[in-house]
């Protein structure tokens, strides 16, 4: 991880969680907001797959892969993604990318590592914040401003999940985007995709 990615912009406590705010140097309109308090969030998505994560939780503090059964998600399957976390270097690795968010994107990145998604401007949030949630062993929740091709701007919240796999490490995330039912299409949206591509 870089010093460029590892440095927030701004750093602040609100509503009893760490908080930080994020403007990318690459694409100042994009915003980029992370807490930890589930009582922040809006999203009945994240607070449904945090409830989920909580419940579950065992003694090494992490919920564990084996217990995510997407019946007891019902709702949320679309807009989950499944990620292994390789740690030596540090990687994310998209296992599974739910319908809603492919929808969102323009892409299916199901197999891809985050770092190959595209520049550090562009991903940088990301990796922190998959960072965060495997070193702290805890949830990272949030919300994305996103600039449109029109000159708007759409909002969605997350959260990502550590998840042990079996043992006491953190090797996979399970998260959730919430759009919030906007009926964008990915031509709206400024384009990201595989760096290089």
């Amino acid at each position: 991880m870089t010093e460029e990615l590892a440095a927030p912009a701004e750093s602040r406590a609100e509503n009893g969680g760490a908080s930080r705010t994020v403007a990318l140097p690459g694409n100042p309109e994009l915003r980029h907001v992370t807490w930890a308090d589930v009582n922040r969030s809006v999203s009945p998505l994240v607070k449904a797959v945090h409830g989920w994560w909580a419940a579950h939780r065992r003694a090494n503090g992490l919920a564990d892969r084996g217990d995510l059964d997407p019946a007891a998600l019902k709702g949320c399957v679309a807009n989950l993604i499944i990620a292994d976390a390789e740690p030596e270097p540090f990687r994310v690795r998209y296992r599974l990318v739910g319908t809603k968010v492919v929808q969102y994107t323009g892409f299916d990145f199901t197999g891809r590592y985050l770092d190959a998604l595209g520049t550090p401007d562009l991903i940088g949030h990301w990796q922190r914040d998959y960072w965060t949630a495997y070193h702290e062993r805890r949830p990272v929740l949030g919300s994305t401003v996103e600039p449109t091709t029109t000159g708007g701007e759409v909002t969605f919240e997350f959260g990502i999940f550590p998840l042990a796999r079996g043992g006491e490490a953190v090797a996979q995330f399970v998260s959730v985007e919430d759009y919030f039912g906007f009926d964008l299409t990915s031509a709206q949206l400024l384009p990201w995709g595989v760096a290089g591509e």
